[in-house]
């Protein structure tokens, strides 16, 4: 369990607290963190209790190690992720092809990484309330002044930070939610490559994919994402097991099965729209930031997360109107992650007869052989 600062107060005082980010995630923990460098007075509002389960292939792309490494804290969580150096390619036709390289990409369980950055948080001066599930914003005059707990406390502070994933409900959003549906299980002893993760853009589910991400030379986790509105009828569960029994019956029949499927929603987006009251920015999937194509949303909350600290520590410096702290920070949004959002919008349009092809050239020996592969 992390240790952070503590309060007893039923009702911490305005004047206390420069912010509150609510959701120790990726996009929460590192919001806290940032704004705790800053010298501001944060309390991270946690729902759960560490080490607690989250479910989520635990992919962390390029982009979200670059961030990690440019905030400081990729060693940390190098230390203790899986390296990707390869990848495997399966193509609607079932055609596949491997490519290996550097390392690029990591695989880390999110009760992990999750904890390492909301204990930078701590560390780095913020306060760490676990258990403590928020019902509701405070809005006092046009504009929000804080939370309230399920316990009945209150917390007040000018600025609210609201990282609490898909099932945030914080937001003021009025488009209706898109969704992909996903299903994961784990497994030890799995017949694996080590080192190379597996994507299988299977007929039951493309443009979407199911996949195998190793978490070691033994252990992974298998699962599949998709659009809500594929799923004709049929549970999530049957269209995972349909999925394995395709794709893994054999690998999986040596392995023991970790725990039990365990379904989640990734809200995603195409276009960033920031809907909130004034006084609250919205981070991470809270603000639907997840790729519509991949379901990948860590990179997004890292940097949504690193964004609204920065926002809000603009604001409490200069005394900014909420509304124009809100539209700024949306811009910011826009500008360096919704490129990203319409590539995958993109690619769920045009992306299989890519898919085809990079496996097409992949079988080149000869392109192989020039390229280094193997």
């Amino acid at each position: 369990v992390l240790k952070g600062r503590t309060r007893g107060a039923a009702d911490v005082p305005l004047s206390a607290l420069d912010a509150i980010v609510v959701g120790a995630g990726p996009a929460g923990a590192i919001a806290a963190r940032e704004l705790a460098l800053s010298g501001r007075r944060v309390v991270l509002v946690e729902a759960k209790r560490f080490p607690r389960h989250k479910t989520c292939a635990g992919g962390i792309s390029p982009w979200a190690r670059a961030c990690l490494r440019r905030l400081g804290l990729w060693d940390r969580v190098a230390k203790e992720a899986y390296e990707v150096r390869g990848i495997r390619l399966v193509a609607p036709s079932g055609a596949g092809t491997v490519w290996t390289g550097a390392a690029s990409a990591s695989v880390l369980d999110r009760s992990r990484l999750d904890r390492i950055l909301a204990m930078s948080a701590v560390e780095a001066g913020a306060e760490l309330r676990e258990g403590c599930p928020v019902t509701s914003l405070v809005v006092e005059r046009c504009r929000t002044s804080g939370v309230r707990l399920a316990s009945g406390e209150t917390l007040r502070a000018p600025w609210v930070i609201a990282a609490g994933g898909a099932s945030c409900r914080l937001g003021t959003d009025p488009r209706p939610r898109r969704v992909l549906w996903t299903c994961v299980a784990w497994f030890e002893g799995i017949e694996l490559a080590p080192h190379v993760l597996e994507m299988y853009f299977d007929e039951g589910i493309a443009p979407h994919y199911g996949w195998l991400f190793p978490e070691s030379d033994t252990r992974a986790n298998v699962g599949i994402c998709f659009e809500a509105d594929r799923r004709a009828r049929r549970t999530v569960r049957d269209v995972f097991a349909r999925f394995l029994d395709r794709r893994f019956a054999s690998r999986c029949a040596g392995a023991r099965a970790l725990g039990r499927w365990r379904g989640f929603p990734i809200s995603v987006t195409g276009r960033i729209r920031h809907h909130a009251p004034a006084g609250t920015l919205l981070a991470g999937e809270a603000c639907r930031l997840a790729n519509a194509a991949t379901g990948e949303g860590i990179w997004a909350a890292i940097l949504s997360g690193e964004l609204a600290a920065r926002s809000v520590d603009g604001a409490l410096r200069l005394g900014s109107d909420p509304a124009f702290v809100a539209s700024s920070y949306e811009r910011r949004l826009r500008l360096r992650v919704e490129p990203s959002l319409r590539a995958g919008g993109w690619f769920l349009r045009m992306g299989m007869p890519l898919v085809e092809l990079a496996v097409r050239t992949g079988e080149l020996g000869w392109l192989r052989r020039r390229l280094g592969q193997t």
